[in-house]
C-alpha cells in the first residue's frame, strides 16, 4: 500500500509544479511541496515495513536500494526547497523519484547471498550515507544541467517560460555547491565506514571487488572537483560541467554494479 500511496504522492508532486510552472499560482507551489513531503512519509513507511518484514535493513536488495535512493532525492528537494526556496528542482527530481519508486516496487526482496548476520554497525553507516551522498550528487548533477539550459536562454535572449521559471545562473551556482560539498561529505564517511565494515566482516579489504573499485573512483572523481574548486578555483560554468561529468562514475556505480556484479 505504501508503494503505490509514494508513487501516487510524486506522481502528483510533479503534476503541480508542472502546472505551477505554466500557471505561477502560489497555491499550486503549497500543493506541490505537501505531495513532496507525503511522498517522503510514504516511501519511509514502506521502507520501514521491508524492514520490519525481513528483520534486516533491506539496503541489501534492489529494492530497498531504491526505495531509500527515492527517500533520499525527496528529502534533498526538500532541504534545498527551505533554503532556496526554488520549486522547479522538483521539475527533475519528482520524475526520478517515481522511477526509483516503481523500480523498488516490482523488484525482488534482499537477495539469497546477502547474510543479514554480517550487517553490523558499520555497515548501516555505510549503506545510507553512501546512498544520501549519491542523491547530493544527483541533485548537483540537475543543477548542472539547469545551469546550462538557463545559460542558453540567456544568450538566446528567449526570456520565455523557462528563463522565467528557472533561477538565476548565481542561485543554480550556489546550489550545486551546496549539494556538491554535502554530497562529498557523506560520501566519503559511507565509504570510509564502508573500508571498517569490510575489515570487522572479512578481515580485509577486498581491492579487487568491482563496488569498491567504482565507488572509490567516484569519490576521487568528486573529491578532485571539490579540492581543485577550494584551492584554485573553478568557474560557476566549469562546476557544473564537473558535476555532470563527474555523476558518470555514479551511474557506473548503481547501475553498472547493481545489475551485473551485485555481490
Amino acid at each position: 500500500m505504501f508503494f503505490d500511496l509514494s508513487i501516487l504522492c510524486a506522481v502528483l508532486a510533479l503534476l503541480h509544479v508542472t502546472l505551477f510552472i505554466f500557471m505561477g499560482h502560489q497555491r499550486l507551489a503549497a500543493i506541490t511541496n505537501i505531495f513532496a513531503v507525503l511522498g517522503l512519509v510514504f516511501s519511509s513507511a514502506q521502507f520501514i515495513t521491508l524492514w520490519q518484514t525481513k528483520h534486516v535493513l533491506p539496503f541489501g536488495s534492489v529494492s530497498g536500494l531504491f526505495l531509500f535512493l527515492a527517500q533520499a532525492l525527496m528529502l534533498v528537494y526538500v532541504m534545498m526547497y527551505v533554503k532556496y526556496r526554488r520549486l522547479t528542482l522538483g521539475l527533475f527530481i519528482f520524475p526520478l523519484t517515481v522511477l526509483f519508486i516503481i523500480i523498488a516496487r516490482f523488484a525482488g526482496g534482499i537477495p539469497a547471498n546477502v547474510n543479514p548476520h554480517a550487517a553490523g554497525f558499520w555497515l548501516y553507516i555505510h549503506l545510507p550515507f553512501t546512498i544520501i551522498g549519491t542523491a547530493f550528487f544527483m541533485v548537483s548533477t540537475i543543477g548542472g544541467i539547469m545551469y546550462f539550459v538557463q545559460e542558453r536562454q540567456l544568450k538566446n535572449k528567449n526570456f520565455g517560460i523557462i528563463f522565467r521559471s528557472f533561477p538565476p545562473l548565481d542561485t543554480i551556482d550556489k546550489l550545486i555547491n551546496t549539494t556538491l560539498y554535502i554530497g562529498f561529505y557523506t560520501f566519503t564517511i559511507g565509504l570510509l565506514s564502508g573500508l571498517i565494515w569490510m575489515m570487522y566482516a572479512k578481515g580485509m579489504i577486498n581491492i579487487y571487488s568491482p563496488k569498491l573499485v567504482f565507488a572509490i573512483i567516484t569519490w576521487i572523481i568528486y573529491s578532485g572537483i571539490t579540492f581543485y574548486k577550494q584551492i584554485k578555483g573553478m568557474s560557476p560554468k566549469d562546476t557544473a560541467l564537473s558535476t555532470i561529468v563527474g555523476f558518470i562514475s555514479v551511474l557506473i556505480t548503481y547501475v553498472g554494479v547493481a545489475f551485473f556484479v551485485m555481490g
